[in-house]
């Protein structure tokens, strides 16, 4: 069986959803667990890199559900600090995408896997996935139709999009509050 390693930009996952369905995350739970079950059907699961950001004025049930998240078998959540632009007032989130792409690369180069799953549609991960095919790791890509740039999905060597695939239609894996 393949060895699968999960890399998920939880932002951009989240932000998809969210376009996707509305009542997410208000009125629906989204079963990550399941999820992660189905994208990596029979082969065998090493670890889920789930990877946020949060600021000082994060709410308590977002860190709560960050918590929850590490406690699941298989997860490993990496939070990041989101940063103040200075002159601008806003909020940036720093550090997700270099993590995974870092972890996704290190972890080639040490054979830790077989197969990279990465949750999120950012052309920012292309150099990541050029560097794991190099190194003889098939790439597969989760997003959706509207959040998948065009360069990710001409380099991955698969991609599923979860608001048109009938197996991980995000929709089997939402249930209400």
């Amino acid at each position: 069986m393949k060895r699968v390693i999960v890399f998920w930009d939880h932002s951009n996952f989240d932000i998809a959803l969210r376009r996707l369905d509305r009542r997410f995350p208000a009125t629906m739970n989204f079963s990550y667990g399941k999820f992660v079950e189905a994208i990596v059907g029979p082969h065998d699961l090493i670890k889920v890199y789930f990877a946020c950001s949060m600021d000082e004025n994060c709410s308590d049930g977002l860190r709560d559900f960050f918590h929850w998240v590490d406690q699941q078998p298989f997860f490993y959540v990496k939070a990041f600090e989101r940063c103040r632009r200075e002159g601008e007032g806003r909020v940036t989130e720093k550090q997700v995408d270099v993590y995974l792409a870092t972890q996704m690369v290190a972890l080639a180069y040490e054979g830790a896997y077989d197969v990279a799953v990465l949750l999120s549609g950012d052309s920012d991960f292309v150099p990541a996935v050029e560097l794991a095919q190099q190194k003889g790791k098939v790439v597969s890509v989760v997003s959706t139709t509207s959040s998948l740039s065009d360069e990710l999905r001409c380099r991955a060597d698969r991609f599923d999009l979860i608001d048109r695939s009938e197996a991980l239609h995000f929709s089997r894996f939402l249930s209400p509050r």
